[in-house]
């Protein structure tokens, strides 16, 4: 029954370096519910305009919010002081994730695979340089799409990183690089999605491999051995449930030369544009776009234990 949803507010935009993302994503979500025939608002949100959330009163909010202000918990900490149930995970598990230094220690402690790291700092900036080979990656700890991520092979481009990161960013680190394929996961309400394996065009899957290359290659299914897929799903999984998220997700690893999966990160609120990763996945898995739109509405009647 689609009036079950009640009256649907989807919030797009937002504040952080994704916001045009954000309104792509946000206007396919958008046209998908209306045409499934959702009492369905739109609203492009900015800092100066948050009480409109609670004019509109919506019964349930859809996020489509990518980085700052949207996937780290500042959104999902509002809707709980407001008693509105939105989509994804809480705000508590949301901030984790998109901070991935914190994230990666809680895989560490758990023995989960993610490459080495270390913040970078004032202090210990040419220390860096003798505690990681070259060569490894500089990146912000809070940003997404790849935004601020070098891979770095000499002193001169570590350097020129750690520049390009102080301007978006207070808190980023050195990563380990591991050589190997990009794969990724999406997961829908505690099920894994087919698993997707990424061809870039360039050195890795970056801001402009994901949302401009014409050359990005997406293989779906990804022609790994069956029992190769189970186990990314299976380790995708613990990791979803290790944070603690809810609802959808999508878990980003790179498989090396010795078959062994490292985690990269997860994403709270993945895209839902045309490029994105998780409808392709659900694709495959005979989800259409509406059905996974509807699916991932449904996580926020999970909300009630503020």
């Amino acid at each position: 029954m689609k009036n079950r949803y009640g009256k649907v507010l989807v919030l797009m935009g937002g504040w952080s370096n994704e916001r045009e993302i954000s309104l792509v994503s946000g206007k396919y979500v958008f046209e998908s519910l209306r045409s499934s025939g959702i009492d369905v608002s739109q609203l492009d949100l900015r800092k100066d305009n948050l009480k409109l959330i609670e004019e509109i009163n919506p019964e349930r909010v859809f996020i489509v919010l990518h980085g700052k202000g949207g996937e780290d918990g500042e959104i999902q900490k509002y809707l709980e002081s407001l008693g509105i149930p939105y989509t994804g995970s809480k705000s508590l598990s949301s901030k984790l994730c998109m901070n991935k230094r914190h994230t990666k220690e809680i895989l560490l402690s758990k023995n989960i695979l993610t490459p080495r790291f270390e913040r970078i700092t004032k202090e210990n900036t040419s220390k860096i340089e003798s505690n990681f080979k070259y060569p490894f990656i500089v990146k912000p700890s809070a940003e997404g799409s790849s935004i601020g991520v070098y891979i770095v092979d000499n002193k001169e481009e570590y350097y020129n990183a750690i520049e390009e990161n102080k301007k978006i960013s207070d808190d980023y680190i050195a990563e380990e690089y591991i050589e190997g394929i990009e794969y990724t996961v999406g997961i829908i309400n505690s099920s894994a999605l087919p698993v997707i394996k990424l061809i870039p065009p360039g050195k890795f899957y970056d801001f402009d491999a994901k949302y401009n290359s014409q050359n990005m290659q997406y293989i779906c299914p990804s022609g790994l051995d069956n029992n190769i897929e189970q186990n990314l799903k299976n380790i995708s999984l613990k990791v979803f449930e290790l944070l603690d998220c809810k609802g959808w997700g999508r878990v980003d690893m790179i498989i090396d030369d010795r078959k062994r999966p490292w985690i990269i990160e997860l994403n709270t609120v993945p895209g839902m544009t045309s490029h994105s990763l998780v409808p392709l996945a659900a694709k495959e898995e005979g989800i259409n776009f509406n059905q996974l739109v509807l699916k991932i509405l449904d996580s926020s009647f999970e909300k009630n234990d503020f």
